[in-house]
């Protein structure tokens, strides 16, 4: 979907949303990548992230080493579910990582309880190939909580939870993704003698899907400040020092980023043309000119764009440079003020569709 924002400035058209100025990721992601240099999340967390294409090869004898069933990326996985019969406390409806209308969550129970190591075996051998992530959890009654299934859970089980995201950057899920889940799920319960919850119709979900979906290319925008030099190129033991001042951290994949408190990337700064940044090299390191970007609904606030906005700004004059879009038109404190409120207009809406800009849910959803 089209998101640029067309802005009259003074009699001139600045473009204003999405790439700076803007495309829209989600629908440019499932035709081509042609930014590589996005801003993102670690895509693999060895504790609690393992996609079916990354799965390591196994006995099915419980011997996986850290392997985990695909649970919430970059979202703690947690409680829910009703506790074990013996315990009168009320039932968690489903893990916090995960949110109805964001996935389709599946309940089993088992009032003789589920081996762990069986579970997992028997999960392994469904769903190792499916083409999209499936997330299982187990619910613990010692400590009220949903925890995922990896590796080294151990125990019985009266309750589990199987989850399905319905929609990322590569499209809503489909009819096909919908019965592979649903029947691999009534597999693994049979096996194990569970009683699988309701679920879900087929339309339900897949108008759930395709509006969740829509909803994502509408929001999914990022934002990019260009600093040129006005002369010579810029030293990269000045990109350096500068990043360094500002608290941004170097990347293996040669980016610099600000991170929050909680390691989680805010914005990026990138060479112009796409050359990772490599500190053996970074004195001999030459640029036209250096990206500032992020993607606005990663980030918790449009006070991050304020803050990435006055660092380009700081940039420019320590570089003897200016800020420009993608074309070479400049890009001046009026233009930014104007990205600054289509930013909180982002956020509102995701707000109001229960999906907090910068939480755990929006990264998993616009992760990629």
């Amino acid at each position: 979907m089209d998101t640029d924002l067309l802005v009259a400035l003074g009699g001139v058209l600045v473009i204003v949303t999405a790439g700076f100025f803007g495309y829209s990721k989600w629908q440019e992601t499932r035709s081509r990548r042609t930014l590589e240099r996005t801003l993102h999340t670690p895509s693999h967390d060895p504790l609690l992230d393992t996609r079916h294409d990354e799965t390591p090869e196994t006995s099915g004898e419980g011997g996986e080493g850290d392997l985990v069933l695909d649970p919430v990326r970059h979202a703690p996985a947690r409680r829910e579910y009703a506790a074990a019969p013996s315990v009168s406390r009320a039932p968690h409806h489903h893990p916090d990582g995960l949110k109805e209308g964001v996935d389709l969550m599946v309940r089993l129970e088992s009032l003789g309880g589920m081996d762990a190591a069986a579970l997992r075996e028997v999960v392994l051998r469904e769903f190792r190939d499916s083409p999209r992530p499936v997330g299982w959890y187990v619910f613990d009654d010692a400590s009220n909580d949903w925890q995922p299934l990896t590796a080294k859970t151990e125990g019985q089980y009266h309750l589990a939870l199987a989850s399905l995201q319905l929609a990322d950057r590569s499209g809503a899920i489909g009819e096909k993704d919908y019965l592979r889940f649903t029947g691999g799920v009534e597999r693994v319960a049979d096996q194990l003698g569970a009683v699988p919850g309701a679920i879900e119709s087929r339309v339900t979900v897949l108008e759930r899907a395709a509006a969740l979906d829509r909803f994502c290319a509408e929001v999914d925008v990022q934002i990019a400040v260009n600093v040129v030099p006005r002369n010579a190129p810029i030293p990269g033991t000045k990109i350096r020092a500068a990043a360094e001042a500002a608290g941004l951290t170097l990347g293996e994949d040669g980016l610099y980023r600000l991170l929050d408190d909680h390691g989680v990337p805010l914005y990026a700064l990138a060479d112009l043309d796409g050359r990772p940044f490599r500190q053996p090299d970074i004195k001999l390191h030459q640029a036209n000119g250096v990206t500032l970007f992020l993607e606005v609904t990663k980030i918790p606030s449009p006070v991050v764009f304020d803050r990435m906005f006055t660092f380009a700004e700081k940039l420019a004059s320590t570089l003897d440079g200016q800020l420009v879009d993608d074309a070479g038109n400049p890009i001046t404190p009026e233009a930014g003020r104007l990205i600054r409120d289509r930013i909180a207009q982002i956020h509102q809406r995701m707000k109001a569709q229960e999906i907090p800009p910068g939480s755990a849910i929006a990264r998993r959803v616009f992760a990629g």
